[in-house]
């Protein structure tokens, strides 16, 4: 593993880490009276700038796996279907929040529209996932996910069973899958950006973590290389 200094040397504050960018444009659209549903929750955040619960009035999460029910980021936990309604009444919640969600939904055009219902008007959905057409992303849609529970912790300086990954599908996981998807949802308004993150699964050795810094670098420098950035972050407003 690369060492701590290596990747202050490259990172010495967080400008360029992708979750903070990510949860500033989040809480730019949130106050204290924000009822927001985390969809997708999961177990506890893994750091407090993904914790929302205190700074608006309610957070709600849900999620297939049970875990949830044990996310002290959460004021109240719903274990729901993959593949069915979310159990909530039409127009309840003012913003939707999916992290690292998208890349395993099956049906697009059903988990959109779930998401629509839910919505107050002029609400908004906020998701980081990963787009498909970045190195990471077609290596994984590649190897089975045997593989990817093998190797995708070690690649990340995880321990053991810390954070093992979820089966991936990749069906809502490009810029214009989502436009398309989005609008014949419902959805009036869709802003997409793109983000190529910190080279988080190149930590394993200092060479390919360098390369990974260089292509950081470039990626985000030149807009002729934003469709290969690693992140799509995006709000969809209905």
């Amino acid at each position: 593993m690369i060492s701590d200094s290596l990747f202050r040397r490259f990172y010495p504050d967080q400008s360029r880490d992708s979750a903070v960018i990510f949860y500033t444009w989040v809480r730019g659209f949130t106050s204290p009276e924000t009822v927001l549903l985390n969809l997708g929750a999961g177990p506890p955040a893994d750091r407090g700038i993904r914790n929302l619960r205190g700074e608006v009035a309610k957070v709600v999460g849900a999620d297939p796996d049970p875990e949830v029910m044990h996310n002290r980021d959460l004021d109240e936990a719903y274990v729901i279907s993959g593949d069915g309604p979310l159990p909530f009444e039409d127009n309840s919640f003012d913003l939707v929040l999916s992290d690292w969600v998208l890349e395993h939904v099956e049906a697009p055009a059903r988990f959109l529209a779930e998401v629509q219902r839910v919505l107050k008007p002029g609400g908004s959905f906020f998701f980081r996932t990963p787009n498909k057409s970045h190195y990471v992303a077609l290596i994984a849609r590649m190897t089975p996910h045997w593989c990817h529970e093998l190797v995708a912790n070690w690649a990340r300086g995880y321990g053991p069973g810390e954070h093992d990954p979820w089966p991936t599908v990749y069906r809502l996981n490009s810029s214009r899958t989502i436009e398309a998807e989005a609008y014949r949802a419902g959805f009036r308004t869709v802003e997409l950006k793109m983000l190529e993150p910190q080279p988080k699964y190149l930590v394993f050795h200092p060479i390919p973590f360098v390369v990974g810094v260089g292509y950081e670098r470039i990626a985000n420098r030149y807009e002729l290389f934003s469709g290969v950035r690693g992140n799509i972050f995006g709000r969809l407003v209905k």
